[in-house]
Formats: C-alpha cells, sequence, structure tokens
C-alpha cells in the first residue's frame, strides 16, 4: 500500500492557482520526454509542486527520489514534506531518519555520490542547474525513471547532456505581474565606458565592446550609495571576495551601519557560526549581510528591501539568484531595490529579458579543454615597511608585519543611476522607425517576400507584435538600417515563442 497518509495536525497540501498551470504544464511535459527541466522563479513554490507530484506518485505505489545540495535544504525539504503528510527517509550521512525501504528519500547530493541508488520511478533535482557527481550517479543508475530538474536559471554549462526538454510557465515578470513577487528597481552605472571600442560599418565592434562591459571595476562607493538611497533599510551585500567583504564590514560600521559579514570559513554551528549569523539577521539584529556567495542558494529571509551587487559577474545565473534574495513578498515592502556597483545590468541585461534559447549541450565551447596559463607572482612591497616581499610571502621578513587580507577590488568615481526599462509607450517616433527599418533590412536578408511599394509583411507583423498596431502613416515603410542589438533579441524571443506553439 501507498506510505502517504494524513496524520492530527498536518496540513492538507493545496497549490495555488499558478501552481497548478505549473504542474499541468510538467504532465504534458513528461508526455514528450522522461527528463525534464522546469524553470521557475523564487517563490514560485516548487517544492510545493514536487511535493504534489510526489504525493501522485506514491499513490501508484512509485518510488520517488528527491536530491538537495545542501544539508539545510535537505532538512527543509524534510521538513515541508512532513507537515504535508509525505514519510520519507532521509540519506544524508548518519542521519538518524534514514529509512531505506519508504518510498519517497531525501537525498544529499554529496552522500548520494558514495551510494548505490537504484529503483527508483522518479528523480526531482532541486536547483538543477548545479552538476553534482550525486546527482549524476542516480540519474545513471535509474535509466528508466522519469527526472524533474527545477531551478530558477537552467543557464550552466551541460544541462543539455543531461536534460532534453525545458519548460518556463511563467516567467519573473509574469510573477511580479501575478502578485507573487515584489517588483524591483535597479540603480547601476549610467553607461559602460566606451573608450578604445573601434566602430565598423557605422556599429561598435562586438569584440572591442565585449571588454569594454567586462571590466570588473566597481562604481561608486558601496556605502555612500546604501546611505543616499537605502538608508535603514535591510540589505544583503554581494561582495568580491572574502577580505573585500570584511572591508564594507567595518565601513558598515565606521558610517553608523549595523553589519556583518559571512564566508564559507566560518564555522558551520554554534556562536559567530554562519548560520547563527543568519539567524540574527532573520530576526532583525542587524540591517546589512555581506557575503562573497554563501546565500546565493537555499535562503529566505522575505523582508530583505535591498540587494546590493558589490561585485561583478557574467553569470545570469548568479544575477538571477542574487537579486531574487529581495523579490520575496513582505509586509510593507512595495519594491525591492537593486544597486549594482558592477555594471551587471549593463552587461547581462535583466533577468526577465533574457533570451534563453536552449539547455547547453556542452559541444559548442571550442576553449573549454585549454589550460589556463597561471600569472607569474611577482613581488609586493609589504605596506608597513615598504620591503620588497619575494612572491608569495605574507609575512614581511624585515618588521614581522602579517597584514589580515588584501584588497584587491577597484573602484572608480561615479554615482548610480535608476535604470530604466523600456514599454512601447516610451519609444520615440525615431526609435520606432529605427525598430522597423532594422526589421526590414532581416527581412530583406533573409529573402522575406516583398509586398508593394517595397513594404515587408513579415516586418508590419512583427512591429505589431512589439507596439501594439501598425506603424503609422509619419514614418516609412519601407526603409532599411543595419539590425542592431534591441532588435535582433526581440527577433530570437519571437523565433522561440513560435517554436514552442509548434512544440505544444
Amino acid at each position: 500500500m501507498p506510505e502517504l497518509f494524513q496524520e492530527p495536525g498536518q496540513e492538507e497540501l493545496i497549490l495555488k492557482p499558478i501552481q497548478v498551470e505549473i504542474l499541468n504544464q510538467v504532465r504534458d511535459a513528461f508526455k514528450k520526454s522522461k527528463r525534464v527541466v522546469l524553470q521557475a522563479a523564487t517563490s514560485a513554490g516548487k517544492t510545493a509542486i514536487a511535493a504534489k507530484i510526489i504525493q501522485s506518485a506514491v499513490s501508484k505505489e512509485k518510488r520517488v527520489l528527491f536530491i538537495a545540495d545542501r544539508i539545510v535544504l535537505v532538512l527543509q525539504t524534510s521538513k515541508e514534506f512532513s507537515r504535508w503528510g509525505i514519510r520519507h527517509g532521509i540519506i544524508m550521512g548518519d542521519h538518524p531518519d534514514f529509512y531505506p525501504d519508504r518510498q519517497v528519500q531525501i537525498g544529499s547530493a554529496a552522500t548520494l555520490a558514495k551510494r548505490d541508488i537504484d529503483n527508483y520511478d522518479m528523480i526531482i533535482q532541486d536547483e538543477a542547474h548545479a552538476h553534482h557527481v550525486g546527482a549524476q550517479k542516480a540519474f545513471d543508475q535509474n535509466p528508466d525513471a522519469f527526472i524533474l530538474g527545477m531551478t530558477a536559471s537552467p543557464y550552466a554549462k551541460g544541462m543539455g547532456k543531461i536534460f532534453d526538454f525545458h519548460i518556463q510557465p511563467f516567467t519573473v515578470r509574469d510573477l511580479i505581474e501575478r502578485g507573487l513577487l515584489c517588483d524591483y528597481d535597479v540603480y547601476g552605472p549610467a553607461g559602460i565606458d566606451l573608450e578604445g571600442v573601434r566602430v565598423a560599418a557605422g556599429e561598435y565592434r562586438q569584440d572591442d565592446l565585449g571588454k569594454a562591459v567586462d571590466k570588473p571595476k566597481l562604481t561608486a562607493s558601496i556605502v555612500e550609495t546604501y546611505l543616499k538611497l537605502a538608508k535603514g533599510k535591510k540589505a544583503i551585500v554581494f561582495s568580491t571576495n572574502v577580505a573585500h567583504g570584511r572591508a564594507l564590514q567595518k565601513e558598515f560600521k565606521k558610517h553608523g551601519v549595523t553589519a556583518k559579514e559571512i564566508n564559507a570559513y566560518l564555522p558551520k554551528d554554534g556562536p559567530e557560526s554562519a548560520n547563527e549569523i543568519i539567524d540574527e539577521f532573520r530576526q532583525d539584529k542587524f540591517k546589512v549581510l555581506i557575503s562573497v556567495s554563501i546565500i546565493i542558494k537555499g535562503f529566505s529571509v522575505s523582508n530583505v528591501e535591498v540587494v546590493v551587487l558589490a561585485t561583478a559577474t557574467k553569470s545570469m545565473i548568479k544575477l538571477t539568484q542574487a537579486i531574487g534574495r529581495g523579490l520575496r513578498l513582505s509586509p510593507g515592502k512595495k519594491k525591492a531595490l537593486i544597486l549594482d556597483h558592477g555594471s551587471n545590468f549593463s552587461r547581462l541585461g535583466f533577468p526577465e529579458e533574457y533570451e534563453f534559447l536552449e539547455l547547453d549541450d556542452g559541444k559548442h565551447k571550442d576553449s573549454k579543454n585549454k589550460k589556463q596559463e597561471k600569472k607569474e607572482q611577482l613581488p609586493k612591497a609589504c605596506p608597513s615597511c615598504s620591503f620588497i616581499k619575494p612572491p608569495g610571502v605574507r609575512k614581511c621578513p624585515a618588521c614581522q608585519f602579517t597584514p589580515e587580507f588584501i584588497q584587491d577590488v577597484e573602484f572608480e568615481e561615479g554615482e548610480l543611476k535608476k535604470l530604466q526599462r523600456k514599454t512601447r509607450g516610451e519609444y520615440s517616433l525615431e526609435e520606432k522607425q529605427s525598430f522597423l527599418a532594422q526589421l526590414n533590412r532581416h527581412a530583406a536578408n533573409k529573402g522575406f517576400k516583398k509586398g508593394k511599394e517595397g513594404c515587408y509583411g513579415w516586418s508590419i507583423h512583427q512591429y505589431s507584435t512589439k507596439f501594439g498596431g501598425e506603424p503609422p502613416s509619419r514614418i516609412a515603410w519601407n526603409s532599411q538600417e543595419d539590425v542592431g542589438e534591441e532588435v535582433r533579441k526581440f527577433i530570437i524571443s519571437r523565433n522561440i515563442a513560435y517554436a514552442k506553439r509548434k512544440q505544444a
């Protein structure tokens, strides 16, 4: 008999309407593939959706394995499953709730790497973008199992080797508009430094532009910007490294703001452990929590009002997860504030506008096997006595001074400005003319059929999709100009939408 039951004090699992919609899309996806990735943002309720799937599987006497990649996530999931009456065992080290005969198991990815795990009909992996040996081993040992990967950001390299079907029922913007996530404003550097970027055929060269937007310098003072735009608000600051985080902690305290820094080197439990500091932050005992990346995953403090990106990243995964720490709903919070000192939004764009084409299969990266040359270590001057220390020597041989840490983060003068997303009504007549002209050039390059007076029906249709109606008579319907980045992304998004409609 299925091992699913309800005991006094336990709750019936009732999904929200949006979660029911997501669940139905997962079921439809499993009709097309046995290995599905569900892309769902923070607060979509992925654990509840997984629990509903598990309840259904258990009622059909199927065995299910739920994989989490951190101890805290294993324990959180176990608590939720128990609340909803799902009997389960825990596969994690020497955990006392090890009941291998139960139909449902919650496994730590690290522990699964050391165990033989087979005989499962379904496997659900949380944070599926994280490649874990334990999860891959479970997939390999259960080749006939249905596999569901859950993540807010399925952009990791090689995910297409594991999963072959991707669904994104709702974007971050959809969840915001439905009132499940808090909206947000972004303040960042007003522009990118284009000095040295060459121009070819009337457009910036892509190789030079890529270098320009990839500079790791941080713009504006982290603490001064917080005091100007977010003083007194609860904030998470993502620093560049541990040294930077410690320096920021001192700087915040110097300006009268209570702040604590956490990092992966702190003890896991007890006073001054990372967990203890996070609990104090949750209880509002201080205002600013600073971390390199330890709170990217598995962190849920809903009343965070500000996310400070005091670092630069090329990863949309990290950007999406970082800002997600501030998008949870809480009483009195109308909008979250993102302070982007690393030009991340200028470089990567807004996460809800990110054009996700397909799961990466790892085949098209030519440079992945190239060895990275190590930078030669050079002598450094002692900051205390100016003695030139040999490479790699931390303690000064002359004066015995040992620096607590080395600050290696570059800053430049400036201030953050509010970054704008454009809506239909915010485009000028000239910008609409340019948009149509670029669509026409794309149509011409593709050999699409040209209509009367040099117009392309395809371009008019795409223009109407973008702006909600046909072009006005005041602009030239048959003009052409080179296709820019905004129009290119728009065309890609329309092609993706068309492909998905064909698959449905």
